[in-house]
């Protein structure tokens, strides 16, 4: 058991010793619904435990990401960030905007085939945003990444590798400081996407409002689940902004083929996010 749960397992037994419970175990006569209480305050603490416990190392089996590592981001994201969790595979939030511009997108539809089989299942928790299953092998983890290395580096005359503001535990690709910032990349603070590489080796970008319509109906992909809410903006004191609705977590490559699909999702992110046509 870590240390930091057993802060909490500590907590817990101060709290019992304050409880009614010790106290009507010294009174000398019982009644029926004391004996009541006493029995179901003490079942209540102990399956609380246990499940508090196996819940918090469901967190920490996802991997560092952005919150805090530990007992406290654990806290943080079960009391504050999941009961904000909002709607993940709707697009109609993007009509309107696709409706209302000219948005046509940067995948071409032979670019962005349906994805086969069954969405991956997802953890329970808002933050970090991963998935449990369909994670690739070692290999194809590997082949991402370097793809992804080539691709950073073709393209560095458009985007920076940096640490990611918002996964504090990876690099991300930023919009460079040659380039003037398009709304967007405004919002965003210059980050256009990272690859979960501590972890899962799913990806997270921002793309156009069509481009988001067809990677959710095409099965590569969800909105983060607190796209378009303060929450983030508020716990930081405005280090992070709002993030948009177009802010997508794209399922992690099974094989070298969905490589070439996420890469060709993520040059669609570069070029919405930074406005540039020459992204190679």
């Amino acid at each position: 058991m870590s240390h930091s749960f057993t802060t909490i397992t500590n907590r817990a037994h101060e709290l019992i010793a304050r409880s009614p419970i010790l106290s009507n175990l010294h009174q000398r006569s019982y009644n029926r619904s004391h004996l009541l209480k006493i029995a179901l305050e003490a079942t209540i603490l102990a399956l609380l435990i246990p499940a508090a416990y196996r819940d918090y190392q469901a967190y920490l089996a996802l991997g560092p990401g952005g919150p805090p590592y530990n007992v406290v981001g654990w806290l943080c994201v079960k009391l504050f960030f999941n009961p904000l969790r909002r709607e993940m595979f709707g697009t109609r939030i993007y009509d309107q905007k696709i409706a209302g511009g000219d948005d046509s997108g940067f995948l071409a539809e032979q670019e962005l085939p349906p994805r086969k089989g069954e969405r991956p299942a997802m953890a329970e928790f808002a933050v970090p945003q991963r998935q449990i299953n369909q994670v690739p092998g070692r290999a194809i983890q590997e082949k991402l990444m370097a793809e992804y290395a080539a691709f950073l580096d073709r393209n560095a005359h458009l985007v920076d590798r940096v640490p990611s503001i918002l996964e504090r535990y990876t690099d991300a690709a930023h919009v460079c400081g040659r380039i003037q910032l398009t709304p967007i990349a405004r919002e965003m603070r210059r980050e256009i996407c990272h690859v979960h590489g501590t972890s899962d080796h799913s990806v997270h970008v921002t793309l156009s409002p069509a481009d988001c319509k067809r990677v959710i109906d095409a099965g590569w992909g969800q909105r983060f689940p607190l796209a378009g809410s303060s929450i983030l903006r508020n716990v930081t004191f405005g280090r992070l902004g709002i993030l948009p609705t177009e802010y997508l977590f794209i399922y992690a490559p099974r094989n070298e083929k969905e490589i070439e699909v996420v890469l060709r999702i993520i040059k669609a992110s570069v070029q919405y996010v930074t406005g540039a046509r020459d992204v190679r």
